[in-house]
């Protein structure tokens, strides 16, 4: 009966890895949009762009934690940080996803460097480990890049990419990890109203798109809400930022079948900045 619940969630939880976002990423797409925001200081956003670091106004660390539609066997955890230099940033992330049954576990160290006052490029090396029981361990190592241009004080753009050799694991060498390319742009409407979008192409699926809007209600209250076209799913987020440096956020997801993932959020900055 183990052996068969541990399937099922491996099942469950690939299948909505590739409908959904990828099985490398399993967080809510919410926290890692703010990678095209100008001035974005959430350690998170190496989840869509690692060169973002690089901008990052000071240090901070972040939690975010999720429920897969309400299923403790299926709960994300991702842990960022990020350390802000002179003209540059250093990343480290680390995710984990499942139960004792069937884990996914992945840490990666990153580093991006200003190029110029509005273009930064960026560099990150990932350790893939995933673990079924009565079925064994496997691990793998992967890279990838990002690249962020801040093309008007209002427009931010940038690429990444995910894995591009497509490395496989496991004892006989015949799992792969998918190579994942994107897109995203970020504009400033106010200084309340930002709107964000990527665009992901994962290896052997269809191209999909996530957009979300920002809202700043007063100075220390914020909401999003954004969709994914990957399987039509809607994501809402609302947070309060406490002291300049400390805040949370509550999110919310919906898979049309599957139903809510709820999730919750912690940031903390070491220097009294807006977060987002």
């Amino acid at each position: 009966m183990k052996h068969t619940s541990t399937i099922f969630l491996f099942i469950v939880s690939t299948s909505i890895a590739q409908s959904q976002q990828y099985k490398n990423s399993i967080a809510a797409p919410y926290i890692g949009l703010n990678a095209y925001t100008a001035g974005a200081n959430n350690a998170l956003v190496q989840n869509s762009n690692i060169a973002a670091i690089a901008f990052t106004t000071s240090s901070n660390v972040a939690v975010y934690t999720e429920q897969r539609f309400g299923l403790a066997q299926l709960r994300n955890v991702n842990m960022a940080v990020a350390l802000k230099a002179k003209n540059a940033g250093y990343g480290i992330q680390a995710n984990s996803f499942g139960t004792s049954g069937f884990t996914e576990n992945n840490i990666g160290i990153s580093y991006a460097r200003l190029l110029g006052s509005k273009v930064a490029l960026g560099a990150k090396v990932n350790y893939y480990n995933q673990n079924i029981a009565g079925y064994g361990n496997s691990s793998a190592i992967t890279a990838e890049a990002g690249l962020l241009l801040q093309l008007t004080p209002k427009l931010t753009s940038g690429v990444s990419v995910y894995n591009p050799t497509s490395t496989v694991f496991g004892a006989s060498k015949t799992e792969k990890l998918v190579s994942i390319y994107k897109f995203g742009l970020g504009y400033t409407v106010s200084t309340k109203v930002n709107i964000v979008a990527e665009a992901v192409q994962q290896q052997g699926l269809p191209a999909y798109v996530i957009a979300a809007v920002h809202y700043q209600f007063e100075k220390n209250f914020f909401a999003k809400v954004g969709l994914s076209t990957a399987a039509n799913n809607f994501f809402v987020a609302a947070g309060v930022l406490v002291n300049n440096q400390f805040s949370l956020h509550i999110t919310a997801s919906h898979h049309q079948q599957l139903g809510i993932s709820p999730g919750v959020m912690l940031q903390y900055s070491f220097a009294k900045n807006k977060a987002n």
